[in-house]
């Protein structure tokens, strides 16, 4: 009796195992596909002040043109389709991104946040060929399916060039996610600013504005941890600090 009851709950657990596993990998069906977007990447907040994360000073980025990738991702998590953007640049040799990892940014011991001594893989600014994407739908939120005024937070990471043969550096914002083990990490913000008859096709990506005492706004800057990835086998993680990093993105459909 034990023992048929044992393998019941065996099958049991392979069954939940693999339902969780099909909403995790949020397949799509065969028609789905990427929506294309522009991406404009501001260079500087109303005070003037540079963003962390910049443009190349090119303009916007346009999906297809000059080998860059700015989209709605068709296959999202949960079964959401285009609910997600990405903006990658691994395969241009034309485009890239501001990125500045300043002393001044870091996370310094007696901070709220403090983790690991900031060890990024240069000082200053440098052009990456970066991909950046947010993970919404990991959270059943669906940037398509937004209306004017709607705001949602966001998982997002920001992901440099391979360093090495098996090894790449990746900025987290993903406070929410449990699972990642980044709890001093914050959240982004994405804000639809209007519709039509597909859905939402204007957005913002923002830190998290601050909210002062007398409840009016001010822009937020995202604690963010760098990570050194080890793509070899067991996909380790090495804690290389954590950054406050600011930026304004839009982005519209088409």
């Amino acid at each position: 009796m034990s023992q048929g009851i044992t393998k019941m709950a065996l099958l049991a657990l392979v069954i939940l195992l693999s339902r969780l596993g099909a909403v995790a990998q949020g397949k799509s069906g065969k028609g789905d596909v990427d929506i294309p977007v522009t991406s404009t990447l501001a260079d500087y907040d109303a005070s003037n002040t540079p963003y962390s994360v910049q443009s190349d000073g090119f303009g916007a980025y346009h999906n297809g043109v000059k080998s860059v990738i700015s989209i709605l991702v068709a296959n999202g998590y949960n079964r959401i389709v285009d609910g997600d953007w990405r903006l990658d640049m691994a395969g241009s040799t034309a485009r890239t991104v501001a990125i500045t990892f300043d002393p001044t940014n870091a996370v310094q011991p007696g901070d709220p946040g403090y983790t690991a001594p900031a060890n990024p893989p240069f000082w200053g600014t440098r052009w990456e060929a970066v991909r950046m994407e947010n993970k919404c739908t990991m959270d059943n939120h669906d940037m398509l399916t937004m209306r004017p005024a709607d705001t949602f937070p966001c998982v997002m990471s920001v992901r440099l060039p391979p360093s090495s043969s098996s090894t790449y550096y990746r900025l987290d914002m993903a406070g929410s996610w449990a699972f990642m083990n980044e709890p001093e990490t914050q959240d982004v913000q994405v804000s639809c600013n209007s519709t039509d008859s597909a859905g939402c096709n204007d957005w913002f990506i923002d830190p998290v504005p601050l909210v002062n005492a007398d409840r009016s706004t001010s822009p937020g800057k995202a604690r963010a941890r760098l990570n050194l990835v080890d793509t070899h086998g067991s996909n380790n993680f090495t804690n290389e600090g954590d950054f406050y990093v600011t930026f304004h993105f839009h982005v519209s459909r088409p």
